[in-house]
């Protein structure tokens, strides 16, 4: 391992985001590079002391309230067309960039011969032109969601946060990505990851079976974290489907107060 490896590892190390060998392997190199031991010193010095501080408590309506507002921003948007309201729709999810070298340098490229393409055409006008410009950004979406599974199978967790992030600028999400995000909702090790994935997920929510998987994975996560913003999404979109989930949260003891309390005002909300 080289020192740009190491450093680029160093948060997920903090975070005891590694897998063991990996982390071993971080571990060695720092021992071996005294530049590398020293910066990794002044990092976990300065995460020692923000450990220190308080932290800010969001209200707990935040995340509901979050996505109110983007399902009143959906319904105003949908007199301009499916593409229309969700285009304009992703610009208020942020979206980070890749931080790979490589992907960085695939989605300059992207920006480049979509850009030059788009242009091209248009300038040329005529059915033909316009017909190439529907298959170029088909080949865009399809290269965005390459990247997007590449990242969400990456071993840091803040690769993969930005794989999700990426999902935002995809118009036509295919099976596999659907199925990559779902599959990170329910299994991801990192409860950011899976927050992250509920908010992505939104975007597709339109389909009923995303609708139906957000249902079922109410039942297999154990951050209360993800289930309230599942909860909140899922009364949100009025899926009524999602009241049997609920109502098991009830019944489950083992299931905190202030989940099963959310539970119950979502039933309340939805039948």
């Amino acid at each position: 391992m080289n020192c740009q490896e190491s450093r680029e590892r160093m948060p997920d190390l903090l975070q005891d985001s590694l897998a063991g060998g990996e982390a071993d392997r971080v571990r060695d190199h720092l021992r071996s590079c005294p530049a590398c031991w020293q910066e990794w010193q002044e990092l976990h010095e300065t995460w020692a002391r923000l450990g220190l501080l308080s932290e800010e408590q969001p209200s707990p309506d935040l995340r509901r309230d979050f996505y109110r507002r983007l399902e009143a921003d959906r319904r105003e948007l949908e007199a301009t067309g499916p593409r229309g309201w969700r285009g304009r729709l992703r610009l208020l999810l942020p979206a980070l960039r890749p931080a790979l070298p490589a992907l960085r340098l695939a989605a300059a490229v992207l920006v480049v011969v979509a850009g030059f393409g788009i242009g091209f055409f248009a300038g040329r006008g005529g059915e033909g032109g316009s017909g190439k410009i529907e298959r170029l950004s088909r080949e865009v979406d399809s290269l965005q969601q390459q990247m997007t599974l590449s990242l969400l199978n990456q071993s840091s967790a803040s690769a993969r946060l930005q794989g999700i992030a990426l999902t935002a600028r995809v118009q036509e999400p295919g099976p596999s990505l659907i199925a990559a995000l779902l599959d990170t909702l329910d299994n991801d090790p990192s409860v950011n990851v899976r927050l992250s994935a509920v908010d992505a997920l939104y975007l597709f929510s339109d389909r009923e079976s995303v609708k139906a998987a957000l249902s079922a994975s109410l039942a297999r996560q154990t951050s209360p974290l993800v289930q309230i913003a599942l909860i909140d999404l899922l009364v949100t979109l009025k899926e009524k489907q999602a009241a049997a989930a609920l109502k098991k949260l009830l019944d489950d003891k083992k299931i905190i107060p202030e989940v099963q309390q959310r539970a119950q005002l979502g039933i309340s909300r939805i039948i």
